[in-house]
C-alpha cells in the first residue's frame, strides 16, 4: 500500500515538471542584460518659463473689470483688470484741495515778508519780528511741497488699479473673479513669456564632476517637438547644491520659440559625460512592454515558468527596444507575448 502511495506521488511529482516544462518552452522569453550605455546620464526634470510674472495688487479694492482668461496671449502694456479707484479718485481731488490751500497760504506768507522786509529797511521794524515773518515765509514753503509731493503720490495710486502686462506673454492662471475684494499683495494674476522657456533638471554630486560640456539632448513627451538637441552653451550647472538631497539643479536653455511646451510639463535630459559610461542601461523589446491608463508591465517568468505582471518604470525608446529605469534586474528573464503570457498565469 506504501508503495502504491509513493509510486502516485512521484507521478503527480514528474507530471508537474512536465507540465512546467511545456509551458517554459511554448513562452518565448529573452533573459534581462545590463549592458553598458552610451556616456550620457539620464535626468527626470520639467519645463519652466525663464520669465515669469505673478501680479499682485497694491491697494485695497474691489475687481471691478477682468479681461483676460488663463491661455489668453498678451503683449506689454495690455490692460487685464481694474479694481475699483473711486476712493483714490477722492484721495486725489483732497490732496490736489489741500495743495491748492497750502500754495494760498504760501503766497501770503511771501507778501507779508516782503512788507515787512521793507519796512526793517525803512527802520520801522525791528529785526525779531523780520526773522519771524521770515521763519513763516519758509514753513508755509515746506508745507506747499509736503502737500504738492503727497498729492503727486495719490496721482500715482489711482494707476495702480489698472493691472496691466510687463510683457509680451500667455497668462498662465487667474486667482481672482469680478468682484472679489483684493488686498495689498495678493496674487491676481500669472503671466510668462513662452518663447523663452527652459528644462531644469537634478544632477547628483557625484555625477557633476563627469558633466562635460557638449550638447544635450531633450525629450519632452507631448510637446510639438518631443525631442531637441540643446547646444552645449545653453546648458548650465548651479554653482550650489541642495543641502538635504546633495542634488545640483542643471538649466537646459530651450531654443527661442513661440511653440516651445508649456512650463510645468514632464522632461528628460540626456546629459553627455566624460569617463566611465553614466548608467548600465536595462532594455527589453519593445512589443514585451505593455500599457494600460497610467501602468507599465511586463511579464517576468520565473524557473518553472510562472509569468507574474510586474510594473516598470520606462525611460525612451531606441529602436525595437525600450529602456528600463526601474522594476527589472539583470538575469530575469521577460516574455515576449504578454497575451500568451496572461493566458498561461
Amino acid at each position: 500500500m506504501r508503495g502504491t502511495v509513493l509510486a502516485g506521488r512521484l507521478v503527480v511529482v514528474l507530471a508537474l515538471m512536465f507540465t512546467a516544462g511545456v509551458r517554459a518552452q511554448s513562452l518565448a522569453t529573452e533573459t534581462v542584460q545590463a549592458g553598458a550605455g552610451a556616456n550620457t546620464y539620464s535626468a527626470e526634470g520639467v519645463v519652466e518659463a525663464v520669465r515669469s510674472s505673478v501680479i499682485g495688487a497694491e491697494l485695497a479694492g474691489r475687481v471691478t473689470a477682468l479681461l483676460v482668461k488663463a491661455g489668453d496671449r498678451v503683449h506689454a502694456g495690455q490692460v487685464l483688470a481694474r479694481i475699483d479707484e473711486r476712493i483714490a479718485n477722492q484721495q486725489a481731488l483732497a490732496s490736489q484741495s489741500q495743495v491748492a490751500a497750502a500754495q494760498a497760504q504760501l503766497s501770503a506768507a511771501q507778501a507779508d515778508f516782503e512788507r515787512r522786509q521793507k519796512l526793517y529797511e525803512q527802520k520801522f521794524l525791528s529785526k525779531a519780528a523780520l526773522d519771524r515773518a521770515e521763519s513763516d515765509y519758509k514753513s508755509a514753503a515746506a508745507q506747499a511741497k509736503a502737500q504738492i509731493a503727497q498729492a503727486t503720490a495719490a496721482g500715482v495710486q489711482t494707476g495702480l488699479h489698472i493691472l496691466t502686462a510687463p510683457y509680451n506673454g500667455v497668462v498662465a492662471e487667474t486667482q481672482i473673479e469680478l468682484g472679489d475684494m483684493v488686498m495689498p499683495g495678493k496674487p491676481l494674476l500669472t503671466v510668462y513669456d513662452p518663447s523663452v522657456m527652459r528644462v531644469t533638471v537634478n544632477l547628483p554630486q557625484s555625477q557633476l564632476a563627469n558633466l562635460k560640456s557638449a550638447a544635450a539632448t531633450v525629450e519632452i513627451p507631448g510637446a510639438k517637438n518631443p525631442t531637441l538637441s540643446i547646444a552645449a552653451g545653453n546648458v548650465i550647472a548651479l554653482p550650489t547644491a541642495d543641502p538635504v538631497s546633495h542634488m545640483v539643479q542643471v538649466r537646459i536653455a530651450l531654443p527661442a520659440s513661440t511653440d516651445n511646451p508649456s512650463p510645468g510639463m514632464f522632461a528628460r535630459a540626456l546629459l553627455p559625460t566624460q569617463g566611465p559610461a553614466a548608467t548600465s542601461r536595462i532594455t527589453v523589446p519593445a512589443k514585451a512592454v505593455i500599457t494600460r491608463s497610467e501602468l507599465t508591465a511586463v511579464y517576468v517568468v520565473d524557473g518553472t515558468g510562472h509569468a507574474s505582471l510586474r510594473q516598470v518604470r520606462p525611460g525612451r525608446r531606441q529602436g525595437e527596444r525600450i529602456e528600463i529605469l526601474a522594476g527589472l534586474e539583470a538575469g530575469e528573464k521577460v516574455a515576449l507575448d504578454p497575451l500568451a503570457a496572461a493566458k498561461q498565469r
